[in-house]
Order: structure tokens, then sequence, then C-alpha cells
């Protein structure tokens, strides 16, 4: 009965008032707008390609992959002796390199574009390889660059494009003989 008289009922019939409403609104409107802008910058770092959002592990490198298959590697060595610069195994040729194909496409394309290797070896690992290099540039950035980008570095005046097909196809051609 003393909360009719003392005024309590009629407190939480009443409308709220035109003030409390803009309160209310303006702290909805901040609240999305600061998730919005927190939202967005978390977002700008990541791809909206769903694919680059699985991780990965990184493959084995050319070194891994020959170390792993002897008799590969054996018959590898052999089919590419003509290719691989003098007194320089196959492994150490293809130090550096993040897998195999990479490898025997560098030596096809050295060879079939009288490109120095240690200068197409250096554009495409992005480290500095042993023996001569004094005629060759770092590569841009210091950054590894795909077989066609390095062409197009070293030898500007081909197609880039087609050479480094032709020397990807012949270098998993190769690697497809050596392993059967």
């Amino acid at each position: 009965m003393c909360a009719a008289h003392c005024g309590l009922l009629r407190l939480a019939h009443t409308r709220p008032r035109s003030e409390d409403i803009m309160k209310n609104r303006w702290f909805i409107i901040g609240a999305a707008g600061i998730s919005i802008l927190f939202g967005a910058a978390g977002a700008a770092g990541r791809s909206y390609n769903p694919l680059k959002w699985i991780k990965r592990s990184p493959g084995m490198t050319a070194n891994e992959q020959l170390a792993a298959n002897k008799e590969q590697e054996r018959k590898l060595t052999l089919q590419l002796q003509a290719l691989l610069p003098p007194k320089t195994t196959l492994r150490e040729a293809c130090t550096g390199f993040s897998n195999l194909e990479d490898c025997v496409a560098a030596l096809h394309t050295s060879r079939n574009l009288k490109i120095k290797y240690n200068c197409l070896k250096w554009d495409m690992t992005a480290a500095r390889p042993s023996g001569d290099v004094k005629s060759c540039e770092a590569p841009p950035r210091d950054k590894s660059l795909p077989l066609s980008k390095a062409i197009r570095v070293l030898k500007s005046d081909v197609n880039a494009k087609e050479e480094a097909r032709s020397a990807e196809r012949r270098a998993r051609e190769d690697i497809k003989d050596a392993s059967s």
C-alpha cells in the first residue's frame, strides 16, 4: 500500500523523458562506431581470401627433397650434369631454393638464356651465393623474385613469362623422370 502512495509504482509506468531517449541513442551510436572502427582495423591486416586464412606448414626445401630421395638425387644429377656450373654438385646448386622445381627451372633458364646461374640464384633466393657474383646485382629490395621476374631483371630483351613457363615445365618433366 505504501508503494502506491510513495510514488514508486508511478515511476515504473511513466514514459521516459526525451533527454533519456537521446542519451540512449547517442550511447548506442557511439558503441556501434567504436566497434566498427576496431573491426575495420583488425580486418585491414587480413586477406579477404579464405584460402589464405589456412596456415600451411612450409614445404621441404630443395636440399631436403633431394636428401629424402637419394635415388631421385642420383638420377637428377646425371640428367642435369651439363646444366650445373663447373665443380658444383646438385645439392650445392639447389642450396637456398624453397623447392626443387625452382632450382631445376633456374638451371634450365641459365643454360637456355646464357644467364650466369649465380646471378639468377641470387635473384630467386635473395641469398648471396658463394662463387663469382661480381657482375651480379643484388635483387631489388633484397627480396626473392619468382623466376619470370628474375629473368626480366637479368635479361629484359626476352619474353620472361614464356621462358619461365618453359623452364618450369621442363623442370617438372625432369623431376618426374628422375622419380620413376
